[in-house]
């Protein structure tokens, strides 16, 4: 049984090495990579010196806190000695990993503890050491990780790395990790929105809103590359409650000016299934909605696979909150005409690759088609995506499908820029 730390309730000395050489053993047996990071607070005497004991006992406790803010739900933290504290990250892909981490830790310590109304600073010093990068016997790792740390110390470093690491062994995303974490704060997330044509009115619709990180110096970066990341760091809840409350904003001043327009947020795979995300709309469209505004979520096919009567319950209530749910690249995924019957769906977006040939491919042309009929026949409607020459509009004005979106009409573009589209827009001739 786990022991923890009678004044900061983490992990205390003996637990963290029990459970240390229990995790190395199943790291080797499974060949996964666990990374170790001893902390220590610098110049903690000067603290009970300064202040107290008392004082000295609350930001130990409130250290503690940060750790465990940092450290994922599989990770582990222990408190191994007076101001040493250890990180045990199960799982991780490369060094890299575990220096976000620690870069994290250094940003937090930006701003100072409380206590009895004074301000208290903190600096740490954070050693780092990869199982089995650099050593295999979790004795032998937390050695070097304290080598490396009295190093660090000596040197005056914040963060210490094993210098025993293969260059093959360092991320190419790690910096892109540690410069994600800061992107929301930075105004570097932008939306931009692609104009969605009704081919019954002629008419704009509304759009699909799509996310895109303005990186300083690499450009733009597209969401394929850095929203896995994302999911895997755990920024997903706060980018998602960043882009609901930024699209519903954006589309209650078109509405304003123009009616009804809808308004598409892709949501990722798992997300769907996450607790907080009808809170979020709900408080997205409570703070800026406006009566004609239209929210859709778009959804992968793989995201009603994997649970799918949990997915199914959270999509009805979502459509009971008067939000459309839509079905993105249908065709692609796990399409099966065994859901469709109470499939809590409104509408249904065939894949491009669909509409790329559907000219001159007679087998895309029978798909297209029977995509069409299949969702008109359960009340959905149906958005051809990918739409580049006015021959595609011909054949999917044939085949009934209602909305259309592509490079034909105009390519993404940011907000002040997709509002003046829409005052030049003539429709669809």
């Amino acid at each position: 049984m786990n022991s923890t730390d009678n004044l900061t309730g983490v992990l205390d000395r003996t637990t963290f090495f029990a459970l240390l050489e229990k995790i190395i053993n199943q790291a080797n047996v499974y060949k996964t990579k666990v990374a170790l990071l001893i902390v220590d607070i610098d110049r903690f005497y000067k603290i009970n010196g300064s202040f107290g004991y008392d004082a000295g006992d609350t930001i130990l406790k409130k250290f503690s806190e940060l750790l465990r803010h940092v450290a994922r739900d599989q990770d582990y933290v222990a408190r191994i000695g007076d101001n040493r504290f250890a990180l045990i990250l199960t799982g991780v892909m490369n060094i890299g990993h575990a220096e976000l981490a620690a870069h994290k830790i250094q940003r937090l310590l930006e701003s100072p503890f409380s206590y009895a109304d004074r301000e208290i600073q903190l600096d740490c010093t954070i050693a780092i050491s990869l199982c089995p990068l650099h050593a295999s016997n979790h004795i032998f790792l937390v050695k070097e990780c304290e080598s490396i740390l009295h190093e660090a110390k000596e040197s005056k470093i914040k963060i210490n790395v094993s210098k025993l690491a293969e260059e093959d062994e360092i991320s190419d995303d790690w910096d892109i990790e540690l410069e994600l974490d800061g992107a929301l704060q930075n105004d570097q997330l932008q939306i931009f929105y692609q104009p969605k044509v009704s081919l019954d009115s002629g008419g704009v619709v509304g759009a699909e809103a799509l996310l895109r990180w303005e990186h300083p110096i690499r450009g733009f970066i597209q969401p394929d590359y850095f929203i896995p990341l994302a999911e895997r760091l755990g920024h997903m809840n706060s980018i998602t409650n960043w882009i609901l409350n930024t699209v519903v904003r954006h589309s209650s001043e078109w509405t304003q000016r123009w009616g009804t327009l809808s308004v598409s947020v892709n949501i990722a795979p798992d997300y769907i299934l996450n607790a907080d995300l009808k809170n979020q709309i709900s408080n997205a469209m409570k703070l800026w909605s406006n009566d004609n505004v239209s929210l859709t979520l778009e959804i992968v096919e793989r995201s009603l696979v994997l649970e799918p009567e949990r997915s199914f319950t959270i999509l009805k209530e979502l459509q009971e909150m008067g939000v459309h749910i839509s079905i993105d690249d249908f065709g692609t995924g796990y399409s099966s005409l065994s859901y469709f019957e109470n499939l809590p769906v409104d509408e249904l977006k065939i894949d491009q690759s669909f509409v790329k040939n559907i000219v001159s491919n007679k087998t895309d042309q029978k798909l297209v088609k029977l995509i069409i009929d299949l969702a008109h026949a359960f009340d959905m409607e149906v958005v051809a995506e990918g739409v580049e020459y006015d021959v595609q509009v011909k054949h999917l004005k044939n085949y009934q499908c209602d909305i259309v979106q592509g490079y034909l009409f105009a390519k993404p573009m940011a907000h002040e820029e997709y509002k003046k589209w829409i005052e030049d827009f003539s429709g669809v001739r």
